[in-house]
């Protein structure tokens, strides 16, 4: 049941949903997570951002690189879109090679192929179907990317500002500090 839901997701994602139908994959924690970090991405000096998760930080950031490029395809929902739309943080992910799904009671879970034990997206029975929790799954996502920061001894913000550098300089000029404040919204 958990392998359907899982496929059911990844169609959405790559036929370009609507964020009704994203969100019916997604657990409730994980809708209000989402709208939290919109505000956020709208609010958040970068004191504020130093705050955040490198997860979140990231996000914030993207969001705002997003808004000052006017990239989105869409006016509600804007978060949800960048994390799960195509080409969105979790649509890249998603192209690795996955293992195979694990259910332990209320809980579901699937790894990489090649570490299949070790746990890099989480789901809830919710009582009626699998959802996927979002705000428990980018932190093991993006576990790898902040290895980088406890090496150069780097805040998340650092680390988020350096990581989209690194993945779209060739495509946008000014990643730089300046994303770290809010855009006029």
């Amino acid at each position: 049941m958990l392998e359907t839901m899982f496929e059911g997701f990844l169609n959405a994602i790559r036929n370009g949903a609507s964020a009704e139908t994203l969100y019916g994959y997604l657990t409730d924690t994980s809708e209000y997570w989402l709208d939290t970090l919109e505000v956020h991405a709208r609010r958040y000096d970068a004191e504020a951002l130093d705050t955040c998760q490198f997860y979140e930080a990231y996000s914030i950031i993207l969001y705002r690189l997003y808004e000052r490029e006017h990239l989105w395809e869409t006016e509600d929902d804007r978060m949800l879109f960048m994390l799960l739309s195509k080409s969105g943080m979790l649509d890249r992910f998603l192209r690795l090679q996955l293992g195979p799904m694990k259910v332990k009671n209320d809980r579901g879970s699937i790894g990489l192929a090649k570490s299949p034990d070790v746990p890099i997206m989480l789901f809830t029975w919710d009582d009626q179907s699998w959802k996927l929790d979002l705000p428990a799954t980018l932190p093991l996502i993006t576990k790898g990317i902040e290895s980088i920061a406890v090496k150069k001894n780097w805040t998340n913000r650092k680390l988020a500002l350096y990581w989209i550098e690194k993945e779209y300089h060739m495509t946008y000029s000014r990643l730089d500090d300046s994303l770290l404040e809010p855009i006029g919204f």
